[in-house]
């Protein structure tokens, strides 16, 4: 039965569940970062699963594995999201329409000494610019807000390279949870490749978050060999179905 988290003892166990998979923590990276009481995001647990639900600005992510697959029907047509994110074997339990989909990567990153980054010099700014110039965004304040808040707050990561003068690279982790972290983008400037800067920025994460479960959500037939040859291995399907 899938009950809304409202209580201190239900918000301590869905940040619990969500360390089990990649989508809880991206659930678990909204939570940490903005607390449960804001109107633009609400949490369910369905406790005879252990399956966690968080829609977010009209997406649904799902985490764990939906059993009760009549029941969240209901739910999905009752909340209505947008669009919903799950691994695929939710999205075929649920029949759910796939947009888009790809490759859950991951890695257990060795543990040791964080070595963080200085927050105060990030530019998000030239960060947007150069993820807007490789098509990976698109508006300004929306990112802005978030990724300004997510720093201050310690729950977001952002590392950049620069040649001279100029960004030439950046690397962004948005999900921090106790026990994993999600790179979410990574840029490098079209000049600028070929040079390992992309190796250099996951490299450079990897030593931020020491022990965590690093997870990134690879586009479909996009840098296979490159996640590969820096000891990523594939984790599960995320499936993105809109409408």
């Amino acid at each position: 039965m899938l009950s809304l988290v409202e209580q201190e003892k239900e918000q301590k166990q869905l940040l619990r569940l969500c360390e089990k998979t990649p989508f809880g923590c991206k659930i678990a990276g909204v939570a940490l970062a903005y607390g449960f009481d804001k109107g633009f995001s609400c949490f369910w647990v369905d406790k005879k699963s252990d399956t966690v639900f968080c829609q977010v600005d009209g997406l649904m992510i799902i985490s764990g594995t939906v059993l009760h697959t009549e029941e969240t029907k209901e739910f999905l047509r009752a909340v209505g999201p947008k669009a919903v994110l799950c691994a695929v074997r939710n999205a075929e339990a649920l029949s759910l329409p796939v947009s888009d989909s790809g490759d859950v990567l991951k890695k257990q990153l060795k543990p040791g000494e964080e070595v963080l980054p200085d927050f105060s010099a990030v530019n998000i700014r030239e960060i947007f610019g150069l993820l807007e110039e490789v098509g990976m965004v698109e508006e300004f304040e929306p990112f802005y807000l978030d990724l300004s808040h997510k720093l201050r707050h310690q729950a977001a990561l952002a590392l950049t390279e620069y040649s001279g003068s100029a960004l030439s690279g950046c690397a962004l982790v948005s999900s921090i949870s106790r026990e994993a972290a999600i790179l979410s983008a990574l840029a490098v400037a079209p000049a600028c490749r070929r040079q390992r800067i992309g190796s250099r920025l996951v490299q450079r994460t990897e030593r931020c978050l020491p022990g965590k479960t690093l997870y990134v959500f690879r586009e479909k037939e996009k840098n296979r060999e490159f996640y590969k040859e820096l000891g990523y291995s594939k984790a599960d399907t995320w499936v993105y179905s809109e409408g």
